[in-house]
């Protein structure tokens, strides 16, 4: 785990400073910022030839990237400090240093965050060798083995094993941090996981409070901790690794936009900074996963609403030239915007017709009430982490008195909506969840990070109504007599003085230590064989299996098999080559004309041209049934046929209980 810290966030924090960015801003923004690096160095390093591992990256287009980033941040800042006359030690648009006090309140929060997440995260993950069963993990697992054995991360081709040589797009943010992790593949997804959700997200969102509340008090310390009571970002990345990276990454980047948005008076060189460093912590969003457009847009279209609709209006009111400018900056937009759509046209077909069905809306308004898992069945945990939403809706009353919270309703609302769009029935209007792929847990997380921005408002807005700032004078001192009065007026004196604390303590007894279990819950559930919630594909010992045979074969051997049943694990526990890395079925017609045919081994001689061609020697079967419970098989997605390949055609190697290794001896 220190590595992958030191990975995401050690670049980026560097960058941050260099362009004037400070404190938790910059710790909080640097991981979407090293990102921002990692993603185009990816492209660079494809188009070079230079190889995507530990020592040509330390050495190479990375780190050339990284010195020129910094350096135009240096340049920029004392381009900027000579130009406005200023000190080298001003603030500008930095928030007042914090006191002492309140910098160990916002450190303690954070660190609260870690440890409630990271130690039921590491529990029910099993070991670090123990890999995820989810579907969309098996495909990223198989897809950061590729990058470590071909040197190739680009976004453009990088993946290109993976679609049968096919080059493609496919944010590749995620593999190539995890192709960079020490040890195997395996470890370093499994680290990873842990270091996006147990510190990555709530750094972001003390990063992104610490720019929108007004002051750096105890409002600050408590939501910054209650980032670590939700498991929306955590569901995500129990199975979609870059999508829910994106997610993690997004409030370090929503951050970077509220302080380039700040009114006041400063200088263009120091606007014009704020917003080069927001558009970098953009890209890594992007970089991540291409649906973080949409969740920026979502988030922060408000913000850059509310913010700009002043100046606008002035711009607008000066007529001629300036209003001639505001058109055509409108126009040079939906340029861009529609230019993107149209690169990415395939890909937007692909996600805004996937068919979904309709799901329950009033379940769906139970999830956001209660902070509860979408996909699945998990202990319910009622009344769940209710406290955030109430605190979200109290905050969201001083609407009338901030700009800034109204930016966040708005925004709160409108990932409501699309939440409610995805779950209800096929209408026109559902449409608009498409981008999400119409999965209310895709959208989920960015109606949890808006209502953890009212939620820190709802914090300031209780110790305003509720709380008092006097000593332990007579108002405090309650009344003598019998036990239970004189400690609950203890009590309640107590709780009016210390508002925040007493929230973040409330907090975590009607969410039992912020459910410390359903954490345990959500990752057992793609780890463990006897919990998987959608269906397990290694049994009991399968993984110890596959890791004694992988050394038995030789360094070229390809192995054909129902990835269903576990074979895909081949190639990133083991290293032993598979026709089928992943689930899904594959691009190409020939191998796709295998996977259902592969039964006919021994009277279609097509089969055996198809193996050679390809390299295959082995086969991999597993007798267990395929209801992912027992034994550890799942009913396969496509190719039936790949898992009734005749015994007369094949030669035993090794087996233990259902699963076995075979030696292909009917195309000899």
């Amino acid at each position: 785990m220190p590595a992958a810290a030191a990975l995401l966030l050690g670049p980026g924090w560097l960058i941050a400073r260099a362009w004037g960015v400070r404190g938790a801003t910059a710790l909080g923004a640097a991981a979407c910022l090293t990102l921002s690096v990692i993603g185009p160095a990816t492209l660079v390093a494809q188009r070079t030839g230079q190889q995507w591992r530990p020592g040509p990256v330390a050495t190479g287009w990375p780190m050339v990237l990284l010195v020129i980033v910094c350096a135009a941040g240096g340049l920029h800042q004392w381009w900027r400090r000579r130009s406005a006359g200023r000190a080298a030690g001003a603030a500008g648009l930095e928030r007042p240093a914090m006191a002492r006090a309140h910098r160990l309140h916002l450190a303690g929060a954070v660190g609260l965050a870690v440890v409630m997440n990271a130690v039921p995260l590491v529990t029910g993950t099993g070991g670090w060798d123990n890999p995820s069963q989810a579907s969309d993990a098996v495909f990223h697992l198989s897809a950061t083995a590729f990058v470590r054995q071909t040197g190739q991360a680009s976004f453009l081709g990088g993946l290109a094993p993976m679609y049968d040589g096919a080059s493609v797009y496919y944010p590749t943010g995620w593999h190539a941090v995890a192709a960079l992790m020490p040890g195997d593949v395996v470890a370093g997804s499994n680290a990873l996981v842990v270091v996006l959700a147990a510190l990555v997200w709530p750094l972001g969102v003390a990063a992104l409070l610490r720019q929108v509340l007004d002051d750096s008090g105890p409002a600050l310390a408590v939501g910054s901790a209650l980032a670590g009571s939700v498991v929306s970002p955590l569901l995500l990345l129990t199975s979609v690794w870059p999508y829910g990276m994106s997610v993690v990454l997004l409030p370090g980047s929503l951050a970077l936009l509220v302080r380039a948005v700040r009114a006041g008076r400063v200088g263009a060189g120091e606007r014009s900074g704020a917003w080069i460093v927001a558009g970098a912590g953009a890209v890594g969003v992007l970089m991540a996963h291409g649906a973080g457009a949409f969740n920026l847009a979502v988030l922060g279209l408000p913000v850059l609403v509310v913010a700009g609709a002043p100046l606008v209006r002035r711009t607008w009111a000066r007529g001629g030239r300036p209003r001639a400018a505001l058109v055509a900056g409108a126009g040079a937009c939906l340029l861009v915007v529609a230019g993107a759509a149209w690169f990415m046209r395939r890909s937007l077909v692909s996600v805004f017709s996937f068919p979904r069905g309709a799901a329950n809306p009033a379940e769906t308004l139970f999830a956001v009430v209660t902070d509860h898992p979408l996909l699945a069945t998990f202990t319910p945990w009622i009344p769940g982490n209710v406290v955030v939403p109430a605190l979200a809706v109290l905050g969201a009353t001083t609407w009338r008195r901030s700009s800034r919270v109204r930016a966040w309703t708005v925004a709160a609302s409108a990932a409501l909506v699309l939440l409610l769009l995805a779950s209800g029935p096929a209408w026109p209007l559902r449409l608009l969840a498409g981008p999400w792929y119409t999965q209310r847990a895709r959208i989920m997380p960015l109606v949890t990070l808006a209502l953890l921005v009212l939620a820190a408002v709802g914090v300031q807005e209780a110790q305003r109504r509720w709380g008092r700032t006097g000593g332990r004078g007579q108002e405090y001192r309650p009344a003598g007599g019998p036990w239970p009065p004189a400690a609950a007026a203890t009590v309640g004196a107590w709780a009016r003085r210390h508002v925040p604390a007493a929230v973040l303590i409330v907090s975590l007894l009607v969410a039992p230590a912020w459910r410390w279990g359903l954490r345990t819950e959500l990752m057992a559930a793609v780890h463990d064989p006897w919990r998987a919630s959608y269906g397990a594909m290694l049994g009991p010992g399968e993984l110890e299996f596959i890791r004694r045979v992988g050394p038995q074969l030789p360094a070229d051997a390809v192995v054909l098999a129902d990835p269903s049943n576990g074979s895909a694990y081949l190639w990133p526990v083991a290293g032993v080559r598979v026709v089928y890395p992943a689930r899904p079925e594959p691009v190409s017609e020939e191998l796709t004309w295998l996977g259902r045919h592969a039964d006919l081994i021994e009277t279609d001689p097509r089969v055996c041209q198809i193996l050679r061609r390809h390299g295959v020697g082995y086969y991999y079967s597993d007798d267990a049934p395929a209801d992912g419970r027992t034994g550890g098989a799942r009913r396969p997605l496509w190719g039936q046929a790949l898992a009734q390949v005749p015994p007369s055609a094949l030669e035993p190697v090794d087996r233990q209980g259902p699963a076995a290794l075979w030696r292909i001896t009917a195309c000899d």
